[in-house]
């Protein structure tokens, strides 16, 4: 999100920080289905599709493989930083 090249994140870059995160704490806390404070590898399918992003099965099976811990869920900050790597990526 930091455009000018200083580095640093202004006021306006910040705001759409902020907007994003908070956006994506919305779909993580629809999609935690058991309000764990994590979801599994299905409900993370089932919210990336609903941020936008319909990704194939090897695709999806990656994610999970780089995101997830050892019992297949994902925590928030997982998830955010999935999200962003998503969003760089398209």
């Amino acid at each position: 999100l930091q455009k000018d090249g200083n580095g640093k994140l202004g006021l306006v870059e910040f705001n759409i920080l902020w907007n994003r995160i908070r956006n994506y704490l919305s779909i993580f806390r629809k999609f935690d289905l058991d309000k764990s404070g994590s979801i599994s590898a299905y409900e993370l399918r089932l919210a990336l599709e609903a941020a936008g992003y319909r990704l194939n099965k090897r695709l999806h099976e990656l994610l999970i493989t780089r995101y997830a811990e050892p019992d297949l869920a994902l925590d928030f900050d997982s998830f955010v930083c999935c999200l962003v790597r998503l969003e760089t990526m398209f």
